[in-house]
């Protein structure tokens, strides 16, 4: 099932963990961010990982996955 999956989307197994594990990571940092700034709301969340440029990051991710699977 899991090679399946990197031949439809035209991947190695290396470059699949690039490019699921550079968004995991991205959400992971953003989250601690975010629950940080929970705890303490005086900390202000930076605008380069505030919510709307996580969800233009998760857009872009995405439109890059679609694309990806189209040309192959």
């Amino acid at each position: 099932m899991a090679m399946k999956h990197l031949k439809e989307n035209g991947e190695t197994y290396l470059s699949h963990l690039k490019f699921a594990g550079t968004i995991g990571l991205q959400l992971i940092f953003r989250g601690v961010v975010l629950v940080f700034h929970g705890l303490l709301p005086v900390c202000e969340i930076p605008k380069s990982i505030d919510l709307n440029n996580t969800y233009e990051l998760i857009n872009r991710q995405n439109e890059y996955a679609k694309r990806r699977r189209r040309i192959n």
